[in-house]
């Protein structure tokens, strides 16, 4: 192996290399059954014995349905516990379980369940407009289960299902094929054009639980109290949730991000860890709700889904008045990270070291040379933790040569092995021959005290080819000029990344669902 490709420590993590339904099955039994696992939002506690009992009712009543290793269900909710009990349920069955956003349209729902074609849907009232309305296609799955109303003709309750089931205590897990089997169905960011279905094996999402429980990544302990507030469709979200399930801490559940419940439960339940993205940095940075509450039980903040800058990352520490503030980098199509921060090191700015079992090799984009350190390139990975690929897109071209997932991101790593994201390479502005990063743009403009959120896009110019365009999003009762803002970026960055297309305010950016911009759709608005 070269030195120009940097390697992650070896796997010798002490999970099994078997399914995730056995590795659960059997982790869950080893803790005490009054032990709390969960506590949702509403106030409802969850011990381990009954998340136990219950997966094993809820799994023999999907068999008993007819379901069977390789089928598919579905999930379309907002988060609460009984999404993770599912997850876990299908599992233990050698199920596909593919989880989508209960904000989907109709359409996408069409696009999405054309694809996986799944026997089984779980979903709330929330999206059952939405759902019906498919019930005509050939593909519209053959049961549906509430979680959050009674049953009808046509609907079951998720409670009264799961009690028709029945607990053996000879009860085991399907076996399956780690290395092949399908265990999560997930889809893509959707920042580059219409979203896929990243097939992720049980050897695959293995290794995101790997990295939840090793001591120098995500490290997660019994001594812990994590807030799960990201969306549970997300891999982030799900990842950290069964994550905290696996190793004992203490998982407490938040339907959405609502600012004065999020900080609230903070506080009440001395959350110990906080897995956060950007848009949840600059929250807690920029609103004055904070001050009023006590956060000083957080001693651990992990940022993901898009690079955060220098500056956004001290400032929450000082908030926060804590060291540990570190960030990740990672894709849903690899299982999660490729790179974090270990505890108790301090890089700003970096997203930190090759994780367990993964490896990173930083090439030109255009002639795939691969470069060496502080050289910037895409980002190719390989790894355990390597989605199997795309469902029904099988002809897309994601890997290089060698094997190497094509990340699309562009960065670098230092001396020391260190990486630093820079963007998108998709999204890189091309002015005069110059390569111009978005999200360098936007680090300068989000340090503006009347800029609340900000996004940066390139556009046409006969002569340059490209040049940058800043969306601005205002803070409440601030008043800054077109003008003010042009000139405050010529102040603080070099000639070539000026914002030569001028400033437009709008009332708000629009994001995925783990608030990252999606430039493209602000580019839709010129």
């Amino acid at each position: 192996m070269t030195d120009l490709v940097k390697v992650g420590p070896p796997d010798n993590y002490r999970l099994p290399n078997k399914s995730l339904g056995i590795i659960f099955f059997n982790e869950m039994r080893k803790w005490n059954p009054s032990r709390i696992a969960l506590i949702d939002w509403t106030g409802e506690e969850v011990n381990y014995g009954r998340i136990l009992q219950l997966s094993v009712k809820l799994a023999s009543q999907l068999k008993e349905a007819g379901i069977k290793k390789g089928d598919v269900i579905s999930i379309l909710s907002q988060n609460h516990w009984k999404y993770q009990l599912t997850i876990i349920s299908g599992f233990y069955i050698g199920a596909k379980v593919n989880l989508l956003n209960p904000d989907y349209t109709p359409g996408e729902l069409k696009h999405f369940f054309s694809i996986c074609r799944p026997v089984m849907v779980f979903c709330t009232v929330k999206v059952l407009e939405n759902l019906l309305k498919l019930k005509d296609e050939d593909y519209f799955p053959a049961r549906i289960i509430l979680y959050d109303s009674e049953s009808s003709a046509d609907l079951e309750n998720f409670d009264e299902f799961v009690e028709a089931g029945s607990f053996d205590h000879r009860f085991s897990p399907t076996e399956v094929d780690p290395q092949e089997d399908v265990a999560l169905l997930l889809t893509s960011s959707g920042t580059s054009g219409v979203p896929k279905l990243i097939q992720l094996t049980h050897a695959n999402f293995r290794m995101t639980m790997v990295h939840a429980g090793e001591p120098s990544w995500f490290a997660f302990t019994e001594n812990e109290t994590i807030l799960a507030y990201l969306p549970f469709f997300h891999l982030l979200g799900t990842g950290l949730c069964l994550g905290t399930i696996l190793y004992g801490a203490k998982l407490v559940i938040l339907e959405k991000f609502v600012p004065d419940r999020f900080l609230n439960l903070i506080q009440e339940h001395k959350i110990t860890k906080l897995l956060a993205v950007p848009a949840i940095f600059l929250f807690l940075v920029k609103s004055p709700l904070v001050q009023k509450y006590n956060l000083s039980s957080v001693t651990d903040v992990l940022c993901g889904s898009a690079p955060l800058t220098r500056e956004l990352e001290e400032e929450v520490g000082t908030v926060l008045k804590i060291k540990s503030v570190r960030q990740i980098y990672g894709l849903t199509e690899i299982s999660g990270l490729a790179t974090a921060t270990p505890k108790n090191v301090k890089r700003t700015g970096s997203t930190g070291q090759v994780v367990t079992a993964q490896q990173i090799k930083v090439c030109d984009p255009e002639t795939g040379k691969v470069l060496g350190a502080n050289e910037c390139g895409e980002l190719r990975i390989k790894g355990a933790g390597v989605m199997k690929g795309y469902l029904g897109n099988d002809h897309l071209t994601v890997f290089d040569e060698e094997g190497y997932l094509k990340s699309g991101d562009l960065g670098y790593f230092d001396e020391e092995g260190f990486f630093y994201i820079m963007d998108r390479l998709k999204e890189m502005i091309k002015y005069k021959g110059f390569q111009v990063a978005p999200a360098e743009l936007e680090a300068v403009l989000i340090q503006h005290p009347a800029v609340k959120d900000v996004g940066v896009v390139g556009i046409p110019d006969q002569k340059a080819g490209e040049v940058p365009l800043a969306f601005v999003v205002k803070q409440p009762n601030q008043s800054v000029s077109e003008e003010e803002l042009v000139r405050y970026v010529a102040e603080n960055i070099s000639i070539q990344k000026h914002l030569y297309g001028g400033v437009r305010f709008i009332e708000q950016l629009p994001k995925n669902s783990t608030g990252k911009t999606l430039r493209a759709k602000l580019k839709e608005l010129l």
